[in-house]
């Protein structure tokens, strides 16, 4: 009789274990669908934006009587051109961070650090965004023949999120970019800094955490970061806000050189 008590409180002990893990299991996967639906729901509104943009334009390039300078035309397709790239980024993001999630490999390659946040300040020049009071340049501290190994697609979504989201807060001044290697640690660091309204101290800590706690109240730039320290964290790397800089905002991204 002993032995059979023992046995059915062993069973009980083990269900209620099994429900235990089968109930966190399930927060967890609803905690999940929510993170992802939010997720997509502000990508979809992100990517409207550009592509009605692209009608606008393709709705102008089809007037029969329609006479465009040399000048007009190419500043329509200077326009197309981004607004197309701005599609493709935003792809490419949910492309990357769905592949994390199936284990996807990475495509690791050398590359010039110099000559990436060259292109990708190049391809920002039609953005909308951008004040006329407002310059981006490249603050060039190493050479253009120092070389890194990381994934280069990841690192380009990474670079071009973070002067998308900087212009939006910028007015005047400047949006620099630049990259410093760090011999003794053997990590590379990329900044993006702003002469922007900054971001008040007491949202600081909430930066990167839209993943963990998605909120259809908290703004864009709090994806955009969370979504650039999910992209860092794929290449090894992480994103931080810099607590020295006071001019404006300037996030980091650290990488390890290999």
């Amino acid at each position: 009789m002993v032995i059979v008590v023992l046995s059915l409180m062993v069973l009980c002990v083990l269900l209620l274990v099994r429900m235990k893990k089968l109930t966190d299991d399930l927060k967890e996967s609803r905690r999940m669908s929510n993170i992802k639906g939010a997720f997509l729901n502000n990508i979809t509104d992100e990517i409207r934006t550009p592509l009605r943009s692209l009608s606008a334009l393709a709705d102008i390039m089809s007037k029969d009587d329609l006479y465009l300078s040399k000048a007009e035309k190419k500043n329509i397709s200077d326009q197309m051109f981004f607004n197309t790239n701005v599609v493709t980024t935003l792809l490419d993001v949910i492309v990357v961070l769905a592949g994390r999630a199936k284990g996807q490999e990475l495509r690791i390659e050398s590359f010039s650090p110099n000559l990436l946040c060259r292109r990708v300040i190049q391809s920002q020049l039609n953005n909308k965004d951008i004040s006329s009071d407002v310059k981006i340049q490249f603050r060039r501290t190493l050479d253009d023949g120092f070389f890194v190994k990381n994934d280069v697609r990841i690192l380009e979504l990474i670079i071009s999120k973070l002067i998308t989201n900087a212009c939006k807060f910028t007015k005047v001044g400047e949006i620099a970019v630049g990259c410093t290697y760090n011999e003794r640690m053997n990590r590379l660091t990329i900044y993006v800094q702003d002469t922007g309204c900054g971001i008040p101290e007491d949202r600081r800590d909430m930066l990167f955490t839209w993943f963990e706690q998605p909120d259809e109240s908290r703004d864009n730039a709090e994806l955009d970061l969370s979504i650039v320290s999910k992209l860092a964290e794929r290449i090894g790397g992480f994103a931080r806000f810099d607590s020295n800089y006071s001019e404006g905002t300037r996030i980091l991204i650290e990488l390890p050189v290999g």
